[in-house]
């Protein structure tokens, strides 16, 4: 049986192919015209080839041209491989097919910094690799992202993991530190953090995400009352920035108001939880083609911290 290198060079690819050329044309002399080169110029490279094979592939002489059972397995080997390239281009074709219309990503809340810089290089890499895709980003609230999510009218979602429904797969992927804060007008602005202690904060005006969140967000939230209702970070920083209200924000959205002094954290140390963050897909999403280039993207961006 006839082996051919372990690492097929592109040299090797075109001295098969003369060779399937001079088969085809029954000879030398015949497939002088269809490969533009001279007769001698044939012999040499068939010869390299059987050198480069260590088989003798055909019989040229006054007798004409014929393949010896070796040249035949080789010719044969030659016809597998073009048909399996073709069906190889048809396949991608296909794929690149299905890589085409919208690819819908949703949010569920305002992007902290971490959360924006992953999804800004998903969505270069996307419009890198599949630029025949229409990227769709939109911002829903969580109940309406997971039915759009099990309904294939979105591909995937970057969202809190706050609970796991049937239908949908997640993957964890990073945590930020959410803080107790209030703003530079609230009574407790300039108390000092030893002094905050539960029943303390019992008695102000709290704001409540209106949905139920992770395990060590429900205990901290417990503790507050609940007097304002505030999913969104951005809605939940003005109600904050009132002065009337105490309110947990993620450290990056709160940062910039914490240094200019218009907020606090109210004893960090005691008063916070992890925001962790997760990619939500459908398990059996219609699109799989176009959803899996987003996972794959994701995983490639993760690996390398993005």
């Amino acid at each position: 049986m006839a082996r051919l290198p372990k690492n097929l060079t592109q040299h090797d690819i075109k001295l098969l192919r003369i060779f399937q050329t001079v088969v085809d044309c029954g000879g030398f002399t015949a497939a002088e015209t269809e490969l533009n080169i001279g007769r001698s110029t044939i012999s040499i490279h068939i010869a390299n080839l059987e050198q480069r094979l260590k088989l003798t592939l055909c019989q040229r002489g006054r007798q004409g041209f014929s393949l010896t059972r070796e040249g035949q397995a080789v010719y044969n080997a030659i016809v597998q491989l073009e048909q399996a390239h073709q069906q190889f281009s048809q396949l991608v074709a296909g794929l690149t097919d299905s890589l085409s219309g919208e690819l819908v990503i949703l949010t569920a809340d305002q992007l902290d910094q971490s959360r924006l810089g992953l999804l800004s290089k998903l969505c270069a890499m996307l419009q890198q690799q599949a630029p025949q895709l229409q990227l769709a980003l939109d911002v829903l609230p969580l109940q309406q992202i997971e039915l759009a999510l099990l309904k294939d009218q979105a591909h995937l979602a970057l969202m809190p993991g706050y609970r796991q429904i049937d239908g949908l797969q997640y993957q964890h992927v990073f945590s930020t530190p959410i803080f107790l804060c209030c703003a530079s007008a609230h009574p407790l602005f300039n108390m000092a953090d030893s002094a905050i202690n539960d029943e303390l904060l019992a008695q102000y005006p709290a704001i409540h995400p209106g949905v139920d969140i992770n395990p060590e967000g429900r205990k901290q939230l417990q503790k507050l009352k609940a007097s304002a209702r505030a999913y969104q970070f951005d809605t939940r920083l003005a109600l904050l920035l009132s002065g009337g209200y105490i309110g947990f924000l993620p450290a990056e959205i709160a940062k910039p108001y914490v240094d200019s002094g218009q907020l606090r954290y109210l004893n960090a140390n005691e008063y916070q939880y992890p925001f962790n963050q997760s990619i939500v897909t459908k398990q059996t999403p219609r699109d799989s083609a176009k959803v899996q280039l987003a996972l794959s993207m994701l995983q490639r961006l993760l690996k390398t911290g993005h």
